[in-house]
């Protein structure tokens, strides 16, 4: 197996076990410039003007496309782009909106599906389908849920789009994504590299944790490691795995699912498609815990101990208590905030009583919760309801 390489090409460093060793590591790669070198210059002799870091992306995307016997003009034609190809590589488009990028990236990808699965005549996932398995996870209680319910989800396709297994030691929990594919290209390479970026990061933005702590491994080639394809997936891969997996510290599998469908309706406007105009980060711990007191409040009308908060968010009951002191904020300042999120969420919903509301977002009688959200937010929660449904 060769060693870790880096969706730019550069050798990284990470491997299985090692991960969990370097789970404060935050890695985020950004795009390169890249300068279009063309014959066509002007009588004056002066090169075409440099376009933004955008455009240079999808130019490096069309021309692995273009590898994969896809058309860069059908590409943003199909996406509705205000622009063509030779534009891109004469530097005449100065800027790519972040609508165009979307709708060119999900071109792309839906492309590079179509050729990959003609290879082998193997079955693609379409995006559609892609959305319904995010709506079949996102009422699942912990990110151990979410993984089982995906592996169930695969495994009622009679045609076996691919086969999910979990397995687990002492640290680390690995999901192996067996494709069954028998022959391999460029093509199918992409399509795989597509897939698994996809998922990490759709488990990044569930538990709230950064996507550099997943790790990556598929069973192709080390000779595949020569093309930069930080255009798929930002982070380390690891080549020459007897199958793809994705592996991340054991601890993960405990973590309370973070968000809601509302949220994922508003996310699925975009993504996956949205992986060029994205700028990734990790969320931070404070928001993490207000949104696991938040998550619970709704779920179990209570809010997890110090102690379980520990173990849902990776870190030390002393590393929590340090941070929140360096950051000025107290565990009773985010329980509070939690409970007036809970208690806003609830109301929103026509069908949930007041009463209901007060419980769901932890308090022991309607009288304390109407006095306390009134200081909130200077209106009863009968006023606020009827604010949000006027």
């Amino acid at each position: 197996m060769s060693g870790p390489r880096r969706a730019d090409g550069s050798s990284g460093v990470t491997t299985g076990r090692g991960l969990v060793a370097s789970l404060e590591k935050e890695i985020i790669f950004s795009f390169p410039w890249l300068f279009v070198q063309t014959g066509d210059m002007k009588a004056s002799g002066k090169a075409p003007a440099k376009a933004d870091t955008a455009s240079q992306s999808v130019i490096e995307l069309l021309s692995k496309i273009e590898r994969v016997g896809g058309r860069p003009d059908a590409i943003l034609s199909g996406a509705g782009a205000p622009f063509n190809y030779l534009d891109l590589l004469a530097g005449n488009v100065k800027h790519v909106s972040h609508g165009d990028l979307t709708a060119i990236y999900r071109e792309c990808v839906v492309t590079i599906g179509m050729h990959s699965s003609q290879l082998d005549s193997r079955p693609r996932m379409h995006p559609d389908e892609f959305r319904l398995m995010c709506h079949c996870v996102i009422n699942c209680r912990t990110f151990k849920d979410v993984i089982d319910r995906q592996i169930q989800f695969f495994g009622t396709r009679g045609d076996k789009l691919a086969h999910l297994q979990l397995d687990t030691d002492d640290q680390v929990a690995i999901l192996t994504m067996d494709t069954m594919r028998r022959r391999k290209n460029f093509g199918t390479f992409l399509s795989d590299l597509a897939g698994v970026s996809f998922f990490t990061r759709f488990y990044s933005w569930l538990i709230g944790m950064s996507n550099s702590y997943f790790h990556v491994e598929l069973f192709y080639s080390p000779n595949y490691a020569n093309d930069p394809v930080n255009d798929f997936f930002k982070g380390e891969i690891e080549f020459g795995s007897e199958n793809n997996r994705i592996s991340f510290p054991k601890n993960f599998l405990d973590m309370p699912v973070l968000r809601t469908p509302l949220e994922l309706d508003k996310l699925l406007t975009e993504f996956p498609f949205d992986f060029l105009a994205e700028n990734p980060s990790g969320v931070a711990l404070h928001d993490r815990i207000r949104a696991v007191y938040t998550t619970h409040l709704v779920r179990d009308n209570r809010v997890p101990s110090l102690s379980e908060l520990a173990r849902m968010t990776g870190r030390s009951v002393s590393t929590i208590r340090r941070y929140l002191a360096d950051e000025g904020l107290t565990i009773r300042a985010l329980k509070a905030a939690a409970r007036r999120e809970a208690a806003a969420n609830l109301l929103r919903q026509k069908r949930i009583s007041i009463e209901e509301v007060a419980i769901g977002s932890g308090f022991r009688d309607i009288n304390s919760f109407r006095q306390q959200f009134k200081q909130w937010t200077g209106m009863s929660p009968s006023r606020y309801r009827k604010s949000h449904h006027s």
